[in-house]
């Protein structure tokens, strides 16, 4: 894996805080690469197709199917008329 060292400005507070802890630096490395991997488009689109998916085969296990699921939204639809 390649590494890219960057600067951002934080308040002095915050500098001094995360300086002084390991943990603090942790988690804010985690932060970041996590703020720019779900930046990317195609991460983020990657991830709410893998989560639709989960989502689908959930409610299948709980049986859920494409009639049960057309009729609630028919009721959902009348309720809001």
């Amino acid at each position: 894996m390649k590494t890219l060292k960057f600067e951002i400005e934080v308040d002095d507070k915050t500098a001094e805080r995360v300086r002084q802890s390991e943990e603090e630096q942790i988690k804010v490395k985690l932060l970041i690469k996590n703020l720019l991997d779900t930046s990317s488009r195609e991460v983020g689109k990657k991830r709410l197709l893998e989560s639709m998916d989960r989502l689908s085969d959930e409610a299948e296990k709980n049986g859920m199917t494409q009639e049960k699921l057309a009729e609630l939204l028919d009721e959902i639809d009348k309720s809001r008329d």
